[in-house]
């Protein structure tokens, strides 16, 4: 990432924050501070809520939750309650008070930011909204990243990443009688296939275990032009920290910089996450196989070009 990038984002994010600021500052015009007036918000959203799971959500730590909420059931704003499971914890639920007072919040919170959008086009106003929801996903991704590693497959791994693709697709039901990848004969010596020019494999490392991982290779049966998304497999603990879409984009500019035109991949609607995934990177549905991957059973197909970056 350029560093002129990282600095304007930087710079438009502290703009926004100024001005959000003024936002909060409703809250606090009906006697809450940010994280009391989000404490409510949450409690109206999800019902009874734990304190750290109030805590959680406010990525706060819980002694500050638990400030926030004792301050609020003082105002009457929140009821609390004995944990069935745990007597020694508190539950807290939203009060009928508390519902008004919060009424009134979003209310005038709403006022200040219908005047902003009532400024903007239809079209923008759409920007703004996709906008800000990848840009909060993406931050959220990396908060969740941390302790995980994508780093190149070593050959002291292929015994893990062999674990790691039967053990998901035997998730999946993905066997490799039906002709799934996972009865591929390279699946034991990925470092090997991987380790030769145009081709390259990533592992995911979390706290020194290989969890994960996928790579690219020219497409057999095609030209030089066009190669393949392979092997990309994720256990549980991978899953919505963003570790696929960073994995693909690393293999994506990867294959670009190889001089691919495109990358081609095949896959099977039983991993729903991965298909949603590729669809938000820009990859376009295929209706033919193209090349010879040797997984005929995988009925969906997806292509990215990179002659349209």
């Amino acid at each position: 990432m350029e560093e002129n990038e990282v600095r304007t984002i930087r710079r438009d994010s502290r703009k926004l924050a100024r001005e959000w600021k003024l936002v909060a500052n409703r809250a606090d015009q009906q006697g809450l501070t940010v994280p009391e007036a989000h404490a409510l918000i949450e409690l109206s959203t999800h019902g009874t809520l734990s304190v750290q799971d109030i805590a959680d959500m406010l990525l706060i730590d819980k002694s500050n939750a638990s400030r926030a909420l004792a301050s609020l059931g003082k105002q009457g704003l929140v009821e609390f309650s004995i944990n069935k499971d745990d007597r020694r914890a508190k539950d807290v639920s939203i009060s009928d008070s508390g519902l008004s007072r919060l009424a009134s919040v979003h209310s005038e919170a709403d006022e200040l930011v219908d005047g902003a959008l009532r400024l903007l086009s239809p079209q923008e106003r759409e920007k703004v909204a996709e906008g800000l929801n990848i840009y909060a996903k993406a931050l959220r991704y990396n908060r969740r990243q941390k302790d995980f590693v994508i780093r190149p497959v070593t050959i002291a791994d292929n015994a893990a990443v062999a674990s790691v693709i039967r053990s998901v697709s035997d998730e999946y039901g993905l066997k490799a009688e039906d002709g799934f990848a996972v009865g591929d004969p390279v699946v034991d010596r990925m470092f090997e296939t991987y380790d030769v020019k145009g081709c390259r494999y990533w592992v995911i490392e979390h706290q020194g275990v290989i969890v994960g991982g996928g790579g690219i290779a020219p497409l057999a049966g095609s030209d030089d032009g066009l190669c393949e998304l392979q092997k990309m497999y994720f256990m549980p603990v991978c899953r919505g920290r963003g570790l696929g879409r960073r994995l693909v984009l690393k293999a994506l500019e990867f294959a670009r910089s190889a001089g691919y035109r495109a990358c081609y991949l095949e896959t099977t609607k039983e991993l729903k996450e991965a298909t949603s995934l590729y669809q938000a990177l820009g990859f376009s549905t295929q209706d033919c196989a193209l090349g010879d991957t040797g997984h005929g059973i995988c009925e969906l197909r997806y292509l990215y070009s990179f002659e349209e970056d």
